[in-house]
């Protein structure tokens, strides 16, 4: 994504800033490319003599060099595009491999603590399972004192550090055969619906001024097409 951002995908953000303005993802499709998503939106706003929401734009959203999605179609509250959300590490920085030496005095404890930094660190759309090394239980793997305890992204690995040393182990690092991409990944979350890639664009579809109920939304906007 250029330095500039796209000033549609900026007009989209700011009708959707106010607390009574609701966005309505359409539609999602393939694009030109496997890597290419196109999502179709809408942002309206709530009438309160009415009560009801009339639609105040029709968009266009394509994401290119998509690496991951997760999209439910119907109302979202909040939009936002980020460079820098945790969700990233594992595409805009160096993945490390993580070898630890010395036994920890509670095993059970350290699990449950490192399940709750990662938990804390990525949220529900990251699991430690795909982290960590699964050659033999991590519980069995703890009590070895040594060994790969998993390829992780970078920022996590400073967070692992002081954890591990409270519970006296040692770790040293190498730095997997990675390198970060020439062009950054961006995340764009809409609540619980999020796209992943490179480069994000926007384009106007037409609007509609009628006002419609919550449930009316969505077929409005098809209709205004």
């Amino acid at each position: 994504m250029s330095n500039q951002p796209d000033p549609t995908l900026t007009r989209i953000l700011a009708e959707l800033a106010p607390e009574d303005h609701l966005g309505v993802l359409l539609a999602a499709q393939v694009g030109g490319t496997p890597h290419e998503l196109q999502l179709i939106l809408q942002t309206t706003e709530y009438l309160a003599e009415q009560d009801g929401y009339r639609p105040t734009g029709q968009y266009i959203i394509r994401a290119l060099g998509v690496v991951e999605h997760r999209l439910a179609l119907g109302l979202f509250s909040n939009l936002v595009i980020s460079a820098e959300n945790s969700m990233l590490h594992r595409y805009n920085h160096p993945q490390v491999e993580v070898y630890f030496r010395g036994v920890p005095g509670q095993v059970d404890s350290l699990m449950l603590e490192l399940q709750q930094l990662y938990g804390q660190t990525y949220g529900i759309y990251r699991h430690l399972a795909d982290d960590i090394n699964r050659t033999r239980p991590l519980g069995a793997l703890l009590s070895t004192g040594y060994g790969l305890l998993g390829t992780m992204p970078a920022p996590f690995v400073e967070k692992l550090a002081p954890l591990l040393a409270r519970y006296g182990l040692s770790l040293h690092t190498l730095e997997a055969e990675s390198s970060p991409p020439r062009i950054p990944y961006h995340l764009l979350v809409m609540d619980d619906s999020f796209v992943i890639a490179q480069l994000f664009s926007a384009d106007p579809m037409g609007t509609t001024r009628k006002a419609t109920t919550t449930g009316q939304v969505g077929q409005a906007a098809l209709e205004s097409k």
